[in-house]
């Protein structure tokens, strides 16, 4: 029993390895850059979301605090983000809202996984990964209002300005993913790569 718990284990940290890379890799591979931070991608959260589907609440939340240390490891290395937040609080708010809360909670897509006795249904699956994208959009709408809202163009208050930046590149982003998922979910085989237990 403990051997196979093991084997389990392996298995599961392996495909988290290689699902955390791929979503690395599409991030760097942006289709557009918004000036300021934030781009749309071809779906490189959905690596992330698909860990909690397949293996559940603790892979889901591991995989995405891994992948959350990666993106913030990236803004440090590129340094073209933190340079705008005056003073420590600013820098906490750019911390937990742009980089821990809103990639960590991805890995919450396990509320999508299937039961034992259940199919895995790909309208739950979207809808799941549809509202944990715009719970992403919260975070970043909440930034965008209390550092990058400075830089609202005369008679655009902050909060227009905000949603109307983080619009521009969260909801192509979260349409792109969607629409992959809801592609990919409706072949058999990656339902049963989903569902493998």
């Amino acid at each position: 029993m403990r051997e196979t718990t093991k084997n389990l284990n392996v298995y599961a940290l392996c495909q988290c390895g290689i699902f955390i890379a791929l979503a690395t890799i599409l991030s760097f591979l942006p289709v557009y850059e918004m000036p300021m931070g934030g781009s749309v991608t071809l779906a490189s959260m959905l690596p992330i979301l698909l860990v909690g589907v397949k293996f559940g609440y603790k892979w889901g939340l591991g995989a995405s605090t891994v992948y959350m240390l990666i993106q913030l490891m990236q803004a440090f290395i590129k340094g073209n983000v933190f340079i705008y937040c005056v003073g420590a609080g600013a820098v906490i708010v750019c911390l937990m809202f742009d980089y821990i809360v809103p990639f960590t909670i991805l890995g919450l897509s396990a509320f999508a996984k299937p039961k034992a006795t259940e199919k895995l249904s790909v309208i739950k699956v979207c809808l799941t990964f549809g509202v944990l994208i715009f719970a992403r959009f919260i975070c970043h709408f909440i930034t965008g209002v209390v550092i990058w809202g400075q830089w609202a163009p005369e008679g655009m208050g902050k909060f227009v300005y905000s949603l109307a930046y983080n619009g521009q590149y969260m909801l192509p982003e979260l349409i792109i993913t969607v629409a992959i998922s809801a592609l990919m979910l409706s072949s058999s085989q990656i339902e049963k790569l989903l569902t493998k237990k």
